[in-house]
């Protein structure tokens, strides 16, 4: 039987797997994360785990949320660069976060596995990252809207986009290195200037 956790114990040892389970993902990548090492890395016992989780699924699932609400919570408190130019704006963060994603193990299809992780179920988060990337854009629309713009956004179409970039970059590896930052970058700025449209009132 596992340890009974206070109320606040729970609250520091969920965030201690959470820290530590970023660590290894970006290590490791989704197919090699090990229950093992990360409750060791945490200081629980192996079976403390399915104290805060189910799986290692549920728990894939939480840290990529997480990492959404963390980025998108920065980029809203920096929002103010974003007046110079929306589209650029948006445009730079596909790429930046896609070409930080495609260093990165978690997001690596060849390492990790991750077209099949998400695959394997249709809503793995039952459609809540998406929500919060709305939220995002939703804030964006009514900031840039109060500050002089006209706006026309298909919201869906710049987070699906942002879906389809995923599925590239997770196999970068299949395009040579070369080649692959140039075509990324044109692949964003066309997807924004379709999909968004700003123009002062």
């Amino acid at each position: 039987m596992g340890k009974a956790f206070t109320g606040e114990e729970r609250d520091k040892v969920k965030d201690k797997l959470r820290r530590e389970g970023l660590v290894l993902l970006a290590q490791d990548g989704i197919r090699n994360v090990s229950i093992r090492e990360l409750t060791k890395r945490a200081g629980i016992a192996q079976g403390g785990f399915y104290t805060f989780y189910k799986d290692k699924d549920e728990f894939v699932t939480d840290l990529v949320l997480l990492r959404i609400r963390e980025k998108t919570d920065l980029m809203l408190e920096t929002k103010e660069g974003s007046l110079e130019d929306p589209v650029k704006y948006i445009s730079d963060i596909l790429y930046r976060e896609g070409m930080h994603l495609k260093e990165n193990k978690a997001f690596n299809n060849h390492v990790s596995g991750s077209i099949e992780f998400f695959a394997k179920r249709d809503e793995p988060d039952n459609g809540e990252g998406r929500e919060i990337y709305r939220n995002f854009l939703r804030k964006l629309v009514t900031y840039w809207e109060e500050n002089g713009y006209r706006v026309e956004c298909d919201i869906d179409g710049i987070i699906y986009s942002g879906v389809m970039g995923a599925v590239m970059f997770s196999n970068a590896d299949l395009i040579p290195e070369e080649y692959f930052a140039g075509i990324y970058r044109e692949y964003c700025d066309a997807q924004t200037k379709r999909y968004l449209h700003v123009a002062p009132k």
